[in-house]
């Protein structure tokens, strides 16, 4: 008997542990060497923000906000999943919280599988008024973000020159079906080009691209780094061997959190900043990522 009072305590003090790690707001910063860093580029810094899923850290958001604007980066971008399918889009604190930053901020919005979720639903015949519903309010969203200035990366790019240098940001958008089957390949460049076309022939090419597990394929189209998140750092975090598990139910995911390296590319996979459902985080507090870009010393 005593042992079972142990474990149930023990559990408890578990459950409590996971609900104030969702109120520590982590920074992890990554400096990206390269000698395709031009040198008008050198020093240039971003944010990453991903998997949100309408998270507030504080009153309208304002610890989050607080730490983005002392972190002073040249731009923000959003790897996907700021909204959660299945809920209204608009009003909602992914709204306001975007609508904050871009007060700031020039703000590159990628969409992750969640925002794909109301994409497809233009898709689909929407027989019943709730699927209508949601579609609007996704409609509406974009439309406020649009007017905010967010640049809407869905299968398009933009270039951003800085002097002599310039960097393209290209958002990937893929179907449900390379988030629900993991197995489908994604055949290297042919499919990511015929989305987005081929890279940039010139600066330095980011791909933001929600799903890190193609991170070969994104390789071979041509990226120079890499931008994802989605496996919300393996859920729970075993100290010494990374993620337990992927939103896919896969155990040990590869592409967890952090910085990988593949030919010459990198990629840098956040934690991200929140979570849905019944999903767990447990020694994974969420993840704001500062990414800071130099030009390599010949």
């Amino acid at each position: 008997m005593t042992i079972i009072w142990i474990l149930l305590a023990l559990l408890l003090v578990l459950i409590l542990w996971t609900q104030l790690e969702q109120r520590i707001l982590t920074s992890k910063k990554y400096t990206i060497e390269s000698n395709t860093v031009g040198k008008d580029l050198h020093g240039l810094s971003f944010l990453l923000l991903s998997d949100i899923h309408n998270k507030s850290f504080g009153k309208n958001n304002r610890r989050l906000i607080k730490r983005i604007i002392e972190q002073k980066p040249d731009f923000v971008i959003i790897a996907g999943d700021m909204v959660v399918k299945r809920k209204p889009c608009y009003p909602g604190k992914a709204y306001s919280l975007i609508k904050e930053i871009s007060e700031h901020y020039p703000i590159y919005y990628a969409y992750g599988n969640h925002e794909q979720y109301f994409e497809d639903l233009a898709l689909k015949d929407a027989e019943n008024i709730k699927q209508r519903s949601l579609y609007e309010s996704w409609c509406l969203y974009k439309e406020k973000l649009n007017e905010l200035g967010v640049f809407l990366l869905d299968n398009n790019n933009v270039m951003l020159k800085y002097k002599d240098n310039s960097i393209d940001i290209a958002g990937l958008s893929i179907s449900m079906d390379f988030y629900e089957n993991s197995k489908i390949a994604l055949n290297k460049k042919d499919e990511i080009t015929s989305k987005i076309g081929k890279r940039s022939k010139e600066g330095y090419q980011i791909l933001i691209a929600h799903n890190p597990i193609y991170f070969s394929d994104y390789v071979h189209w041509g990226a120079d780094l890499v931008l994802s998140g989605h496996i919300h750092g393996g859920l729970i975090r075993i100290p010494f061997l990374g993620g337990l598990i992927s939103p896919q139910v896969k155990l040990f995911p590869k592409y967890d959190a952090g910085l990988f390296e593949e030919d010459s590319c990198r990629m840098v996979v956040s934690r991200g900043l929140g979570n849905h459902s019944i999903m767990p985080r447990i020694l994974n507090p969420p993840e704001l990522v500062h990414i800071k870009l130099l030009t390599k010393a010949d």
